[in-house]
């Protein structure tokens, strides 16, 4: 989509014309790679969109060399006959340049580094099939509070894709000033939609890509916000089993739904094929047998992407991951286990994943965008119900796939909540941590968290649990703070099907 649309549309664009359109760059060339980054860097010219992140076999100098395709917009003309750098002009107008993607990232990156920003970037990674990405940028777009959304850009996948390959040739450290420069790249870009709230959200392309992505975008923007969005693991498996019904076999990309069309996004539908399987989970391929490819598939990288979720979490006194952890039943207003007779605390939940977003906790958000954003929030509850309606589980394949999660031993079933899931209410934390007074596989009550000491500090036990009885053994072997099932067992797995 991206290739047809600069090189001037479906009717005009040929790929065996391609290659002698691009002004091909070499690590050699550091002048003309270093005019590239200074019109990037100019303020009053449109920024480049990102084209794609690929090797070029037409380079018979180097084909095994990995390049980065940027296509320049002419600037966009107003009434008066002036630029701009707001959308932009004719495609068959751009300007389309190939450069090493290392080399050039580097000096992008530094470049980047030397640049004073008020502008906060807001990361939200999934485990939802989906649904919580595109639910929030969606309402964010919606309410117009003026934060620049990018979602699921197209070279976020190819960038994972990249990264699996362990490419000897490329470090982690590489890995990440890409990650860096690309980022700050399409920020740049959207920077005429970024108001008063200073934020551009992204959202990690799928559930897939979270495993590869996320550890990776957290150690670059440490200091940033991020979002972890999850949803039941029967529910993410009817979502994804009602896209594949959707889009069939199609991995097209799709248009990213920005003010700039021609930007593409990944396919939905690749976002729920594992990347990053569990190998080190063996009873898993087993299991996951039992069940279709499809279902297979969104299982397989649902768990992945809440295992790195757990693991991150368990190193967070190294790593500084604090996310605003976003449970979708909340959102979907759904009957929540644990929650008594609370009733609807969707739009409370909404307001405050919102006010994380744009980082206005300490102030109210106006009620017009509160309206705007509850209304959005509703029709996209109404869309999803409709899209499932014929991909609805039935209670045998419910506790098929709740097997293939237990073999995780971490990851708890059906509605129960992950470790620091920020409970709806108006003095929202992000350290939500409960203590537990019954059996292990209970959601904490309200009213039971954590009491604070006075410098601030929770009095729970280091490893995040008040556990007693059958847990304590948890405690004492220095085991991850999640419940184990190989310790002891205070539920059956398989009665959990809801």
């Amino acid at each position: 989509m991206m290739r047809q649309h600069v090189g001037g549309g479906r009717g005009i664009y040929d790929p065996k014309m391609e290659p002698s359109v691009w002004e091909a760059l070499t690590v050699k060339d550091d002048e003309e790679m270093e005019e590239v980054v200074a019109e990037i860097l100019n303020a009053e010219k449109p920024t480049p969109v990102i084209v794609a992140l690929e090797q070029d076999p037409t380079d018979d100098r180097d084909p095994n060399t990995y390049y980065l395709f940027l296509a320049f917009p002419p600037p966009s003309m107003t009434e008066d006959g002036g630029g701009g750098v707001g959308t932009p002009g004719s495609p068959g107008l751009y300007r389309r340049v190939r450069v090493p993607l290392l080399a050039f990232c580097e000096l992008l990156a530094d470049a980047f580094d030397t640049q004073m920003t008020s502008t906060t970037l807001c990361f939200v990674a999934d485990a939802s099939s989906g649904l919580g990405s595109e639910i929030l940028t969606t309402v964010v777009k919606r309410c117009n509070y003026e934060v620049a959304v990018i979602s699921s850009p197209a070279w976020m996948t190819s960038l994972s894709l990249l990264i699996s390959r362990k490419i000897h040739s490329i470090s982690t450290q590489q890995f990440e000033r890409v990650a860096f420069a690309l980022c700050r790249l399409d920020a740049w870009r959207v920077r005429e939609s970024v108001g008063a709230s200073r934020t551009v959200l992204f959202s990690l392309p799928g559930q897939s890509c979270v495993p590869i992505l996320l550890p990776l975008i957290q150690r670059v923007f440490v200091h940033d916000r991020h979002v972890f969005v999850y949803d039941g693991c029967c529910y993410s498996v009817e979502l994804g089993t009602a896209l594949y019904k959707r889009y069939g076999s199609s991995y097209r990309q799709q248009a990213a739904g920005e003010d700039w069309e021609e930007v593409s996004a990944s396919p939905r539908l690749i976002s729920n094929f594992p990347m990053a399987p569990l190998r080190h989970i063996r009873e898993l391929p087993e299991t996951l047998a039992k069940i279709n490819g499809i279902q297979a598939s969104v299982v397989e990288s649902w768990m992945a992407s809440v295992d790195t979720f757990l693991d991150m979490k368990s190193k967070e006194k190294e790593n500084f991951y604090a996310p605003f952890v976003c449970r979708m039943g909340f959102l979907m207003n759904r009957s929540v286990f644990g929650n008594g007779s609370r009733g609807d605390v969707s739009e409370l939940a909404l307001k405050n994943v919102l006010q994380y977003i744009t980082g206005s906790k300490s102030r109210a958000l106006p009620s017009a965008v509160m309206s705007e954003a509850a209304s959005c929030l509703g029709e996209m509850r109404s869309k999803f119900y409709d899209a499932v309606k014929g991909s609805t589980l039935s209670d045998d394949e419910k506790a098929l796939i709740e097997k293939c999660v237990f073999t995780h031993k971490a990851i708890l079933l059906g509605d129960k909540t992950l470790l620091d899931t920020v409970q709806p209410k108006e003095d929202w934390s992000l350290k939500a941590a409960k203590k537990l007074k019954s059996c292990l596989c209970c959601i904490p009550g309200e009213g039971d968290e954590d009491d604070e000491n006075d410098d601030g500090e929770s009095s729970r036990p280091k490893d995040g649990m008040d556990l007693s009885g059958a847990g304590a053994s948890l405690l004492n072997t220095g085991r991850p703070k999640y419940i184990d099932g190989k310790s002891q067992f205070a539920f059956d797995p398989t009665l959990f099907s809801k």
